[in-house]
């Protein structure tokens, strides 16, 4: 994959501050519209930047741009120059980024009080679908260059980020709420039609005063999917079918898993 090489500009720096006072997360699982989202934030000059930047690969480039050795250090930086004038900080988090942190209890630490969008897709095919194109191609954002023009169908593949996907969304809600985070949950086809009207719930939840002329009215980001998903759609239900798979043949319990893979990030 190669890297959204925009986040590291320091044209999106804004003046210096010591530290936010208030954190914005985006909690996301990939492909559900995260990028659109924060993109169309940054825009309104009120949240940050929210990006990725806990991501390996980012934050990899992070540590070696910053010459930071250890991920607290660089996140300080990293709140240090992207903190929007009125104090707000945001990031963009994948539930496997927890972690890269060590467990939540460092995630609360380095984010103390922090507000919570808590984002998915009702469509969590096509969220797979797409999931499975992404990580082939390697362009997960509209812009970076591909690493495959043509990525193949996988039937097992797509099972996999669709189960890995329904996974982190519950394994996010059981996180966020066992321990008393302030979040509030968003669907990404209401962000993506009513941009406005969600722009405007996310300053009221956080408490922030925003311009309506500053809030962008369409989506700053160009729509990724294409004929090829709605294909790899439509095959991959005509193969679920044809192959008898049931979930309850499939492994441990979807149930048992949240509850042994939230309790590795709570307590790593």
């Amino acid at each position: 994959m190669h890297l959204y090489e925009e986040q590291f500009s320091e044209s999106h720096d804004f003046p210096r501050v010591q530290s936010p006072s208030k954190v914005l997360v985006i909690a996301s699982t990939g492909r559900s519209g995260s990028h659109m989202l924060g993109h169309a934030l940054h825009e309104t000059h009120r949240f940050g930047f929210p990006l990725e930047y806990a991501n390996p690969a980012n934050l990899s480039e992070w540590k070696r741009r910053l010459d930071i050795d250890d991920l607290q250090g660089v996140m300080a930086e990293i709140k240090r120059r992207r903190t929007s004038p009125n104090g707000v900080f945001g990031i963009k988090l994948h539930y496997p980024h927890i972690k890269l942190f060590g467990g939540f209890d460092n995630v609360i630490k380095c984010f103390p009080d922090a507000y919570y969008i808590l984002l998915s897709r009702k469509n969590l095919l096509k969220q797979a679908v797409s999931l499975s194109i992404a990580s082939q191609t390697g362009v997960w954002i509209s812009g970076q260059k591909a690493v495959n023009d043509n990525p193949q169908y996988d039937f097992a593949h797509i099972d996999k980020c669709l189960r890995e996907t329904i996974l982190n969304n519950a394994s996010w809600r059981y996180t966020l709420a066992a321990n008393g985070c302030n979040y509030i949950e968003m669907d990404f086809d209401h962000v993506r039609h009513d941009l406005d009207q969600a722009i405007n719930d996310i300053a009221r939840f956080m408490g922030i005063e925003i311009d309506p002329a500053d809030i962008p009215r369409a989506p700053v980001t160009k729509k990724q999917s294409n004929l090829r998903n709605a294909e790899w759609e439509k095959r991959f239900i005509s193969d679920f079918n044809a192959s008898g798979v049931l979930l309850s043949n499939a492994g441990p319990s979807i149930l048992k898993r949240v509850e042994s893979k939230v309790k590795r990030m709570l307590y790593e």
